[in-house]
């Protein structure tokens, strides 16, 4: 036994292959972002990090499916280790690439000393090691709260830690809009956010303080004067956008071509091709995003029927896996049902699973016993963002 755990103590950290790396982030990044996105990369706040190389922390807002993409295209030619979620590796095409990259999967909003344990032996290989401390992806273009412990991880690794953003990149890739690519502009660019000889003095406040700058991010306010062309510039936005301002309607909003409308009361907005909203009460999505959770009272639980995905035992994703009764309050998250043909019943604190990574319209994720489940809403996955905001403000008020 002690053999085996000195073996695994000295286990090392194996970069990526080169050409395979640099035929989907050079090669692909360049031709995806650069001619169809029109991506610029602005490298003058990375100049030492460029010359030098890791080891390096660099943090991002995750705002785009392609922030990985951008990333890799603004530090090439190094090599870099992505920490991505481990929901990843339960689908085959996607576990394909991390193994290949050699990236490092998390358990989000779940403790995983592993993940600590691979970031650790990329720091000692030398490795630029990006991660993204929100841990999901943003719904609006907006930043959420900074996922616990990322702090702490920037002071026990003590390296060198650099911010880097793609302005542009949500409105070009939403993740409410489906896989179509909306060309306008996107701007990668960064900077040094805290020198390795500086972190052993700073509290872990202190930390959080930066990272939070580091990572804030409006898109409203980013890129105003750049035209995102697309045929049907609100298709998808009814995923995200659930309660009628001028009505107070639920989930009766609908979407043609560049207007989402509340089928309630006939209220109509038109979303232009700056990410402009044209009609009563707000002008942009993020006001209206905000407002939802605003008019969220936390203290009556949300409950549906769901249908259940989660991993088989050769790792990958079974769907319709299960169904059962899943319910959210202020203080825990419970399920109860069935799940593999097996009854299935859990309760998990609020104050542990803090947030909800979800897909817009179709389902929220978490982990319990470290077990990954999906859970669908039924009959309207566009209840979806509506446990997400959920979550989101008992998180903030708890925090207060």
């Amino acid at each position: 036994m002690s053999e085996k755990k000195t073996s695994n103590a000295k286990k090392k950290y194996i970069p990526a292959n080169r050409l395979v790396y640099w035929f989907f982030i050079s090669f692909i990044g360049r031709i995806l972002l650069r001619l169809k996105l029109r991506t610029e990369v602005d490298r003058s706040g990375f100049r030492d990090l460029m010359e030098k190389g890791g080891p390096a922390l660099v943090v991002s807002p995750h705002t785009s499916n392609l922030d990985f993409l951008f990333a890799g295209l603004a530090l090439y030619p190094h090599i870099v280790t992505f920490v991505g979620s481990h929901h990843f590796t339960t689908n085959k095409i996607t576990n394909f690439f991390i193994k290949v990259s050699h990236a490092i999967p998390k358990k989000m909003f779940c403790a995983d000393v592993s993940t600590i344990i691979s970031i650790m032996r990329a720091k000692e290989a030398g490795q630029i090691i990006v991660i993204y401390p929100e841990g999901r992806l943003t719904c609006s273009g907006h930043s959420v709260q900074l996922t616990e412990g990322t702090a702490e991880l920037v002071k026990k690794l003590g390296i060198d830690v650099y911010w880097l953003t793609q302005d542009g990149a949500y409105k070009s890739v939403p993740k409410w809009g489906g896989l179509k690519f909306r060309p306008g502009k996107v701007l990668v660019h960064g900077g040094k956010l805290f020198d390795k000889d500086e972190i052993k003095d700073l509290s872990i406040e202190e930390i959080k303080a930066g990272l939070r700058k580091a990572i804030s991010h409006d898109e409203d306010k980013l890129l105003t004067d750049v035209t995102y062309k697309c045929k049907a510039t609100a298709a998808g936005l009814d995923g995200i956008l659930y309660k009628c301002p001028v009505c107070g309607a639920e989930f009766n909003m609908s979407t043609e071509g560049n207007f989402i409308r509340c089928d309630s009361c006939g209220a109509s907005w038109e979303l232009d091709q700056q990410y402009v909203l044209h009609g009563p009460v707000f002008d942009h999505i993020n006001p209206w995003f905000d407002w939802q959770e605003e008019m969220i009272d936390t203290s009556v639980p949300i409950e549906s029927e769901v249908s259940v995905a989660t991993p088989g035992e050769d790792g990958l994703l079974i769907k319709d896996a299960g169904h059962g009764h899943f319910r959210v309050d202020r203080d825990s998250i419970s399920f109860t049902g069935e799940v593999l043909g097996e009854p299935l019943e859990f309760t998990e604190k609020t104050s542990i699973v803090s947030a909800f990574p979800a897909s817009v319209a179709d389902h929220v994720s978490m982990y319990s016993k470290r077990v990954l489940y999906y859970f669908f809403p039924e009959p309207d996955r566009k209840q979806t963002v509506r446990w997400v905001q959920y979550l989101d403000k008992v998180t903030k008020e708890k925090s207060v």
